[in-house]
C-alpha cells in the first residue's frame, strides 16, 4: 500500500512562494519514489497568499491602478475575485511588503498602508456602482514593510490626523507623536473585511510585535521606541476624544495593520491556524497521513506564533509519523525542543553561504528531498 504524504511547505522568502516550493518537491518525490502525495502548500497570510487563493478557489484577476507605496508613481496591483462566494482576496505583502519595497526605501517611519485603503475604496465604488457584487474581502496580513497600525489604509477612507495647531499631518509613523486630534467617521463598507494573521503577538507589548519584527522591516531601536510612543499617543486620543473601546491586546500582524482595520473598520481577525485548518486542509483526514513534509525559509521561535510550518508541527506533534522540516535555515533557542519524530533538513547546510543557498534553492530542495525519500523507504 502506498504511503500517503502530506506536502505542506510555507513560503521561502527571497526564493519562492509555497506553491512553487511544493511543486518542486512534489516532482522530485514522484520521480524517485512511489508515494501518494497530498499537495497543500501553506499560507499564513503573508507572502504567497494570493497564489494559495488562486490554487484553492475559482478566482479571477482584478487589476487596480494605485499609487506605489514608496514613491509617487502609479502601478497596477492584482487582487483576486472568487465568483462562487462573491469574495475578494488581497495580499498585503504584494502591496507594501518587504518583497516589493526596494531596500533603499525600507523606512517604516515614512511608509504606510495607503495602497490597501485605496483598493478598499475602489472595491466599495465598484459595489456602489453595481460593477461588482462583493460580500467579503479577505486580506492576508504579513510580510509587510510597514509599522503604521493601519492608519494609512484608513486615511484613504476618511481618517485624518491633525497637530496641536490644526495642521493636517501625513499619516505616517514619523508624525504619530505629533498628533493632537483625530477625525474619523466610521465607514460602513458594503462588505465584510476579514484579516488572516500570521502572529498573535501584542503590538505594543513589552516586548511586543514592534520590537520583535520592527528591525526586519528596517527600523532602528530608536525608531521602534518612537513608533511605539506614537501609536500609544493615537490610542490615548481615541480613548479621550472618541470614546473608542481599545482592546487590551492589539494584534501585531503586519505592523498593527490587522489591529487598525479591526479597530476602525470592524474587521474580523482570523488566526492563520484556523485558515489553514478550515480552508487549506479542509476535507483531509489527518489520521490517514503516513508522513509530513513541511518547512519554510527561516524556522525560528516566531514560527510557533501562528506561522504555517509551526501550525503543521502542532497538528502532528502527537502522532508517531515522520515529519520532515525542510527549511532554508533553522534557528531555535535551546528552550524550544522539537518532537523526536521531526527531522530538520536545512538548505543552507548544502552551501557555503546563505546567498548561495537562496540562488540555488532548487538544488538544495533536491538534496533535501533525497534525504526524506531515503528515510521513508526504510
Amino acid at each position: 500500500m502506498k504511503k500517503s504524504i502530506l506536502l505542506a511547505p510555507n513560503s521561502f522568502k527571497e526564493c519562492a512562494d509555497s506553491v512553487e516550493i511544493a511543486s518542486v518537491i512534489n516532482k522530485l518525490i514522484i520521480d524517485r519514489a512511489n508515494f501518494t502525495i497530498i499537495q497543500k502548500p501553506l499560507s499564513d497570510g503573508g507572502d504567497g497568499f494570493l497564489s494559495i487563493a488562486k490554487l484553492l478557489f475559482s478566482c479571477s484577476d482584478i487589476i487596480y491602478s494605485i499609487i506605489r507605496c514608496y514613491e509617487d508613481q502609479l502601478e497596477n496591483k492584482t487582487i483576486l475575485f472568487d465568483k462562487n462566494f462573491n469574495r475578494i482576496f488581497i495580499e498585503s505583502a504584494n502591496l507594501f511588503g518587504l518583497k516589493v519595497v526596494p531596500e533603499e526605501f525600507r523606512n517604516p517611519m515614512k511608509l504606510n498602508s495607503n495602497s490597501l485603503g485605496s483598493i478598499l475604496k475602489k472595491i466599495e465604488l465598484d459595489v456602489i456602482n453595481k460593477r461588482q457584487i462583493v460580500d467579503e474581502v479577505i486580506i492576508g496580513i504579513g510580510g509587510t514593510a510597514t509599522l503604521d497600525f493601519g492608519i494609512g489604509a484608513c486615511s484613504q477612507l476618511g481618517l485624518k490626523l491633525f497637530d496641536k495647531v490644526g495642521k493636517e499631518l501625513v499619516p505616517i509613523p514619523q508624525n504619530f507623536s505629533s498628533v493632537a486630534k483625530i477625525i474619523w467617521v466610521k465607514q460602513n463598507l458594503s462588505f465584510k473585511v476579514k484579516c488572516i494573521v500570521d502572529v498573535e503577538t501584542d503590538l505594543i507589548g513589552n516586548p511586543g510585535a514592534l520590537e520583535i519584527y520592527g528591525k526586519q522591516k528596517g527600523a532602528s531601536d530608536l525608531e521602534i521606541v518612537e513608533i511605539k510612543a506614537g501609536i500609544k499617543n493615537l490610542l490615548n486620543i481615541l480613548k479621550r476624544d472618541s470614546n473608542f473601546k481599545i482592546p487590551e491586546k492589539l494584534n501585531g500582524a503586519g505592523g498593527g495593520l490587522a489591529a487598525g482595520l479591526n479597530l476602525f473598520l470592524g474587521a474580523e481577525i482570523i488566526k492563520a491556524e484556523d485558515f489553514i485548518l478550515n480552508y487549506i486542509l479542509e476535507g483531509i483526514n489527518l489520521n490517514s497521513i503516513d508522513a509530513v513534509i513541511t518547512g519554510e525559509g527561516r524556522f525560528d521561535f516566531q514560527s510557533f506564533e501562528g506561522k504555517g510550518a509551526g501550525v503543521i508541527l502542532n497538528l502532528f506533534k502527537n502522532k508517531s509519523i515522520p515529519i520532515f522540516l525542510i527549511n532554508g535555515a533553522t534557528d531555535l533557542p535551546p528552550n524550544i525542543k522539537l518532537p523526536k519524530n521531526v527531522k530538520i533538513i536545512n538548505l543552507i547546510d548544502f552551501f557555503k553561504t546563505k546567498e548561495e543557498s537562496i540562488k540555488n534553492f532548487r538544488i538544495g530542495l533536491a538534496k533535501a528531498a533525497e534525504i526524506a525519500i531515503t528515510h521513508l523507504k526504510k
